[in-house]
């Protein structure tokens, strides 16, 4: 199961429905976010903040990555290859 959080950018209506595209979960409370596979830090405009969330999820998972994973995902219909999109900035 994919779990995606959003940390530092704000989660649009239109990336919900990317999220249910992909058959993926939101992960919304911080209590939760030892459960994230793949987290979500900019939209390519925002810079990376250190959140309590990112802190957390970077313990759990190396998918760090921007809103274009997400977008393409939901474009091919499926969950990609996460390493591509890989936020190493």
């Amino acid at each position: 199961v994919v779990r995606i959080m959003f940390t530092g950018v704000t989660p649009t209506r239109r990336h919900m429905q990317m999220i249910e595209t992909i058959g993926a979960e939101i992960v919304e409370s911080i209590d939760m976010a030892y459960t994230v596979t793949h987290v979500i830090v900019t939209d390519g405009r925002a810079k990376l903040r250190r959140t309590p969330k990112l802190m957390i999820c970077i313990c759990k998972t190396s998918n760090i990555l921007s809103t274009e994973w997400l977008e393409k995902s939901a474009n091919e219909q499926k969950v990609l290859d996460a390493a591509p999109f890989l936020w190493v900035n």
